[in-house]
């Protein structure tokens, strides 16, 4: 391990990122290895939120409005869409990823009628499943569910079969949750057009870790979160992306306040706005988005392309320590090792992972570091490459600490029980 160590600390001290870490607020004696869940505070963004409060609201009071609020969403959406490599008028920033979804999956039925079956496969997130097998029973649609057999891994031969079988909307994740899986997003854009299929891409797994450039791959439509490498904070807005050329073809199921091409006009006939604006609901979440002014920032001035390359560096240390050291302890290395089919978290497999991710986030000996990764059944150990402040030192840490609780069975003392969020 001395050699690994080296080459952690060589690593740190040239890493251009390095410097990012001290945006945010990490705090003492805790490494933390869930940015895939939950991203960490910015300490700018307490000065925000405190703005916010004390000044906007508290001061300024409805003045606000005309003042700061208004364009607020459209200054997020226009930050979401520099991240996105895309035109700033494609992007609507709002509501939480399901609603979102629901939206923009009933706005396409609405404008291709004869579109019969909605589908999804195994590795998407549940809750995306949800919304797709909902809305087929509301509007006495087909769902259709492609079963890989495993939990991690796609057969892209089987996809490709199904999408033509089963031609509609399909929704995929860019970067699948449980094992870290990356889709050959342009490949699958191409051959749904081919086939009289629409893909709909969940980017709430890749976001702000993994380059996405939405014109070169050609994506249509997209969802996505805020909340984790975007650190936009617990509940912070989600977002919706359609081309340009496909705004104007879709009306949003809900006919909201803000969605109508002038609100303020109050009037009792409902105009839809021609932009993204459309799929606005009622009023914006002014202290959620708040919260995204500083944290997207960061990632603009990172910028993706950088983010991922450091994210491959730390991936390829986290493997050379797994194949010297970890394997012999039955870790499983469950994310592939090509730079280009994975996303910026990896999946570990063992049987016992749920009580090491205890052990590791709860540690007996007062003094030992608290290391917080995440568990998704069966047995993955999620550990999030989070590149704007994880360093490489962290997995040296991470996976001696792995070696100890094998090696001294601490494993032993914790038990099995699973309730609250893990």
């Amino acid at each position: 391990m001395d050699k690994l160590k080296k080459i952690a600390i060589n690593l740190d001290s040239n890493d251009e990122l390095s410097s990012y870490r001290n945006e945010f607020i990490l705090p003492n004696n805790t490494i933390y290895f869930d940015g895939n869940s939950l991203g960490v505070l910015s300490k700018n963004i307490i000065n925000d939120i405190n703005n916010t409060v004390r000044e906007e609201w508290g001061n300024n009071l409805i003045s606000s409005w005309n003042d700061k609020w208004i364009e607020l969403p459209n200054k997020v959406s226009k930050k979401i869409a520099s991240i996105l490599n895309c035109n700033e008028d494609e992007v609507y920033v709002g509501s939480s990823t399901s609603n979102n979804l629901f939206k923009l999956i009933k706005s396409i039925l609405e404008a291709h009628k004869d579109i019969k079956n909605i589908s999804t496969d195994n590795l998407n997130f549940p809750s995306d499943k949800y919304i797709c097998e909902g809305i087929c029973k509301d509007f006495n649609l087909k769902f259709k569910f492609l079963d890989y057999k495993n939990d991690l891994l796609p057969d892209i031969k089987l996809l490709k079969r199904f999408i033509i079988d089963n031609p509609g909307i399909i929704v995929l994740s860019h970067v699948t949750y449980k094992s870290s899986y990356r889709y050959p997003i342009k490949e699958i854009n191409s051959f749904c057009r081919e086939n009289k299929s629409i893909v709909i891409w969940d980017l709430s797994h890749s976001i702000g870790a993994v380059d996405i450039d939405m014109e070169s791959n050609k994506l249509d439509f997209a969802v996505g979160c805020t909340y984790k490498y975007l650190n936009g904070g617990p509940g912070s807005p989600a977002f919706i992306y359609v081309r340009e050329n496909q705004i104007k073809k879709l009306k949003s199921p809900i006919k909201g306040w803000f969605s109508h091409n002038k609100p303020f006009n109050f009037s009792e006939k409902y105009q839809e706005s021609n932009s993204m604006e459309k799929f606005s609901n009622g009023t914006p979440h002014i202290l959620s988005l708040s919260t995204l002014k500083t944290s997207l920032d960061i990632t603009i001035s990172a910028s993706t392309k950088k983010l991922e390359i450091k994210s491959h560096k730390l991936f390829e240390l986290f493997e050379s320590i797994y194949k010297e050291k970890l394997r012999d302890k039955k870790f499983k290395l469950m994310t592939l090792n090509n730079k280009f089919e994975r996303g910026s978290h990896i999946s570990l497999y063992h049987n016992e992972a749920w009580r090491i991710s205890q052990c590791l986030i709860s540690p007996f000996r007062n003094n030992s570091i608290k290391i917080i990764v995440d568990y998704r059944p069966n047995n993955i150990i999620r550990i999030a490459l989070t590149p704007l402040y994880t360093s490489f030192k962290e997995i040296i840490i991470l996976c001696e600490r792995m070696i100890e609780i094998i090696d001294n069975k601490e494993f032993e003392q914790k038990n099995n029980t699973k309730d609250g969020v893990t």
